[in-house]
């Protein structure tokens, strides 16, 4: 008897392994076959527990060797000595799910600017550039700044983790992902504004004469890096996932609307119009399309968490033929 007053050996199925001493008692009414049945038994297998029988010798098997099918599920009909684990299945989701979760939820993040009008009525939804809102002299800075702060963090881990055990394009597109997940903590937290330009005429003149600290000198190297590492990111994840035309597409759109953004916001830099940080909006729609498809392609097995593409398993060498007689 094994812990708990469970006989060992429930799931013997060998010879009769683990049978009780005495034989089973009468049957106290007619037994009715279910069809096929096992040679030397009755119809119904009485004597014998549902799911724990045994089987001739004469006619057993081959099979894995490690226990009855759905051990682990089974565990209230079978109860063994030690409880055996469900199988690596539930792990492997979730090693899928987080990272996937985790990028989702920074592009989710990465949106906050939408909120924008609402806290900071003097910057309309496409008015001033979105980095302005997390100026140190403007009201709820702290807020778009910790929304920066937060979508690094999760960019940066999410990327170290998958960049660890990936090879290939798949590892330079995580590793680009934690370039840009610093620099992006570095916008809002060391390399944030002094002050909006768009909505202060003192703060832009202070701008062209090269006044403000170098922390706000400091924001356009940071934000350059991080545009330019989510750029390498999306270029690496589309070269892994050529072979895939839905993906690749996706890819492609995302791709898209993040390079005529970027490259609108250049312009907009070069030569002011009536409505700058109208492209930015853009560039910042692709930037959060870029995370949301990097998360989906992770959560969906597109790029495995390790970043390899499984590979086929090689069958059996064909059985060579017989040879045709003269």
């Amino acid at each position: 008897m094994g812990p708990g007053g469970v006989r060992d050996g429930a799931g013997d199925r060998v010879l009769g392994a683990g049978r009780p001493d005495r034989t089973a008692a009468p049957a106290h009414r007619a037994v009715v076959a279910r069809g096929r049945r096992r040679p030397r038994g009755d119809g119904a297998g009485r004597g014998l527990p549902h799911r724990a029988g045994i089987r001739h010798a004469a006619h057993r098997r081959p099979g894995p060797g490690r226990g009855p099918a759905a051990h682990a599920a089974d565990r209230p009909v079978d109860p063994g000595d030690a409880a055996l684990p469900a199988g690596p299945g539930l792990l492997v989701n979730r090693a899928r799910a987080l990272p996937g979760l985790a990028l989702a939820l920074a592009g989710v993040l990465y949106s906050s600017w939408l909120i924008g009008p609402l806290l900071n009525p003097a910057f309309g939804l496409l008015d001033g550039y979105a980095s302005e809102l997390a100026a140190r002299d403007q009201p709820y800075h702290l807020v778009f700044g910790l929304g920066d702060l937060v979508v690094g963090a999760l960019a940066s881990a999410t990327g170290l983790a998958l960049a660890r055990r990936a090879r290939g394009w798949p590892r330079w597109a995580w590793w680009a992902l934690v370039g840009f997940g610093v620099a992006t903590a570095l916008d809002g937290t060391v390399s944030s504004m002094d002050c909006a330009p768009s909505a202060d005429a003192r703060c832009a003149r202070l701008a062209e004469l090269g006044e403000l600290s170098w922390r706000d000198q400091g924001h356009s190297v940071s934000s350059a890096v991080a545009i330019a590492a989510a750029l390498a990111s999306l270029f690496a994840l589309l070269v892994s996932l050529r072979g895939r035309r839905a993906s690749f597409r996706w890819g492609l759109a995302v791709a898209a609307v993040l390079l005529v953004g970027t490259a609108g916001t250049l312009v907009e830099l070069i030569r002011p119009d009536a409505a700058p940080g109208a492209w930015q909006r853009v560039q910042l729609l692709g930037l959060s399309g870029w995370l949301l498809y990097a998360g989906g392609v992770v959560a969906a097995n597109r790029v495995s968490p390790a970043g390899v593409r499984p590979r086929p398993v090689p069958g059996p060498p064909p059985a060579p033929g017989r040879r045709r007689r003269a």
